[in-house]
């Protein structure tokens, strides 16, 4: 029987509560063992006087197993004495996140595994051909190891009992960890392209059970796929994206959709050994590599079992656009998002991230809707540049002021009794995005690469496949480019919307009057279905450039196509606005004529469908010319434009509550900018840093320096 102290907490709009206190997740990493005993309680003290009341560590397995199932918890090595750490932090006032893994990664050899683990080639994943996944990491490459074969999860429970046993009497409210997190960075080791990998027996026993509760018989199966399967055990998975017809695509997309399973599902076997070992009243969260949580990640199904979550992100001030996207996504799907890791310094290997990157990037994560931060590394170790604290506890008093000042200038901010004010709604299909990550050219790193090479100037369908697949067109191509054009005119229009992919809840939906879906020839019935309720509650739906005709099963559905026309005319490759549109079709509207778009009432709302097959547009520049349009179409929804900067190029974030409106402003260009936010309103602002006044008569006038944001407050 476990006995561990009782946590009073809950989670209640985007924020933790404790013992009916709300907790700010502003929080840093000191790694412990990785820092001289003797210099704990200095480095502790630093990161205190930095305004930070949270510090979080990992637990490595690797560090603390002396042999198979034996641990050293500071018995031995004094440096090792998580008790004493963990002792010290309660003393210091600190609160603690807590990270055993079983994955750390944090640079280490190994990424925190004992090196005996690897010894073992049955536990690795493999690739399609057979082989070993190989995480190409530095210092030394190592075969993955299967997340899902009994020998490797019983190993784990293991470790994880072990780290339970020590920090059980440092739970709250006897000790200082308010939180433990559920492995780190659960992704296939960054290799998310569905035909790199798992193909291992444990895999793809874990598939044919997860075909078995889609489709309840083999035959059924089978009539999906074209195939004639009378058995289980004939359900293999495809090697690569080859597809001639829409069965062979079903299977294709299965697959892919296995891989967002996989995740799920080791992450629900580490987290019931956490709950099994601490307790049930312990706050759990995880941690998701890169910054678009999109499949293979599942944040809306990760929250049946998990309490909160968050991405990481290690940005240059340059890749605002990329930040944005993510955070925007990730603040609208979770109940509690956080920046799980973002860089406090960084590592060699990746590319290199200064200090004005981190002045710049930390502002901007919480003027996107993240509700904590936490830096990765406040306390430097080695294989680490550019912490504030070094690792004898002496600071480097530009970054150490920085934090101090950040910490300051955010709680004045008060965005804790705010929300973001985001009416519009840009709502991602999954079963395209499972289709875009299956057409991507293969690499070993997909997602790192996409993360690394998106934003401005990147054609968003650069890796993806043109072929058809056995669709009537190349959809994965196309849906590429219509997100990209949408998040783009959206931003361009001066449109203050929130981000989502289709797992989210309709509750969730119907918080917004305008939700923008992309739409092709197939859509899943339930995706219809539930846009379908979103009209017939008042809500304005813009879809597009097709109309639905078949569900996820390529079967017929008119749930959406019922309601809409066919275009009496289609144009490839022309010319509008001066864009060089794939393709536009013109539909009959009335008296007026032929229209690229039409609205039609559906229950208390309507659906406007807008026959645009986007070129390339992938950026400000070239969505400008499409801001007017997507203008009337907000207006026509009821959301009027609020808040509009002058210069396009600049970018400003509402934040509302508790009788208080704040708008946070960026300029992520490298040249300064004056301009003009119109749309504004009765009522006068102030620059929340100078005191000043920045306009009346509804026109705000600021200038902004080169990659800052500026925040203006109304005066109540």
């Amino acid at each position: 029987m476990i006995i561990s102290p009782s946590m009073d907490y809950t989670i209640q709009n985007q924020h933790l509560y404790i013992d009916e206190e709300p907790v700010s997740l502003f929080s840093g990493a000191f790694q412990y063992w990785r820092v001289e005993r003797g210099l704990w309680e200095t480095c502790l003290r630093r990161v205190r006087e930095m305004g930070f009341g949270i510090v979080e560590t990992y637990v490595s397995w690797a560090v603390h197993e002396i042999s198979p199932g034996k641990f050293d918890f500071g018995e031995t090595d004094p440096a090792l004495d998580l008790a004493a750490w963990l002792s010290l932090c309660r003393a210091m006032g600190l609160k603690v996140l807590l990270r055993p893994g079983p994955h750390n990664n944090a640079e280490q050899t190994w990424f925190g595994y004992p090196e005996r683990l690897f010894a073992d080639s049955d536990l690795a994943m493999r690739c399609a051909d057979g082989s070993p996944v190989i995480v190409p990491a530095p210092p030394r490459m190592f075969a993955a190891p299967c997340y899902h074969h009994p020998r490797f999860l019983a190993e784990t429970r293991t470790w994880l009992e072990a780290v339970a046993q020590m920090v059980r009497g440092y739970l709250h409210p006897d000790g200082p960890i308010i939180a433990v997190q559920v492995d780190n960075e659960l992704s296939r080791f960054f290799r998310t392209h569905p035909f790199d990998n798992d193909y291992s027996a444990d895999s793809i026993r874990l598939f044919r059970r997860f075909l078995s509760g889609k489709y309840g018989s083999p035959e059924e199966l089978g009539r999906a796929w074209g195939a004639d399967l009378e058995d289980w055990s004939l359900a293999d998975p495809p090697r690569r994206m080859a597809a001639g017809d829409t069965g062979e695509l079903t299977r294709c997309l299965d697959w892919a959709e296995f891989g967002e399973y996989y995740i799920l599902e080791a992450l629900r076997k580490i987290a019931d050994m956490l709950r099994d070992s601490l307790g049930p009243d312990v706050p759990l969260f995880h941690n998701y590599p890169g910054v678009a949580p999109l499949p293979p990640f599942d944040l809306t199904r990760s929250e049946e079992f998990l309490d909160f979550q968050g991405i990481d992100s290690y940005p240059r001030r340059d890749d605002y656009h990329t930040l944005r996207f993510g955070c925007k996504a990730t603040s609208t799907l979770s109940r509690l998002p956080v920046m799980a890791e973002f860089s406090s310094g960084g590592t060699l290997y990746l590319p290199f991230i200064s200090l004005a990157d981190q002045e710049f990037t930390s502002r901007t994560v919480l003027m996107h809707g993240m509700r904590g931060i936490n830096f990765f590394m406040l306390v430097e170790r080695e294989r680490w540049y550019g912490s504030p604290v070094r690792r004898d506890g002496t600071v480097r008093p530009d970054r150490f002021n920085f934090y101090r000042s950040l910490t300051e200038e955010v709680g004045s901010w008060g965005l804790e009794e705010m929300s973001p004010s985001r009416p519009v709604l840009l709502l991602l299909p999954r079963e395209y995005e499972r289709l875009v990550g299956a057409a991507m050219v293969p690499c070993p790193l997909n997602m790192i690469v996409a993360d690394q090479l998106a934003g401005p100037g990147v054609p968003a369908d650069l890796f993806v496949s043109g072929e058809s697949y056995g669709l009537s067109e190349p959809v994965a191509e196309r849906y590429a480019r219509t997100r990209a054009f949408w998040y783009w005119a959206l931003t361009a229009a001066g449109a203050h919307f929130a981000i989502a992919d289709s797992s989210a809840p309709a509750g969730l939906l119907s918080r917004h009057p305008v939700v923008v879906c992309p739409t092709y020839e197939y859509m899943e019935r339930r995706l219809q279905e539930k846009l379908l309720a979103l009209t017939d509650a008042g809500a304005t739906l813009i879809i597009g450039p097709r109309a639905p005709r078949t569900d996820e099963r390529f079967e017929p559905c008119d749930v959406l196509s019922w309601h809409l026309r066919e275009p009496v005319e289609s144009r490839a490759d022309t010319e509008v606005f001066g864009s060089q549109l794939a393709e536009l079709c013109l539909f009959e509207d009335g008296e007026a004529g032929r229209a690229i778009e039409y609205r039609v009432a559906v229950g208390a709302g309507s659906m406007v469908h807008l026959g645009i097959v986007p070129g390339e547009v992938h950026n400000l520049s070239q969505a400008e010319v499409f801001a007017p349009l997507v203008d009337t179409l907000l207006r026509a929804g009821g959301v009027e434009p609020r808040f509009v900067p002058s210069d396009a190029r600049l970018d400003v974030a509402v934040w509302e509550g508790n009788g208080r409106t704040l708008l946070l402003v960026a300029n992520p260009t490298p040249e300064a900018a004056e301009c003009e936010i119109t749309h504004v309103g009765e009522g006068s602002y102030r620059d929340k840093r100078t005191d000043e006044p920045v306009g009346a008569d509804g026109v705000l006038r600021l200038a902004l320096q080169p990659y800052s944001i500026a925040a203006l407050e109304k005066d109540r």
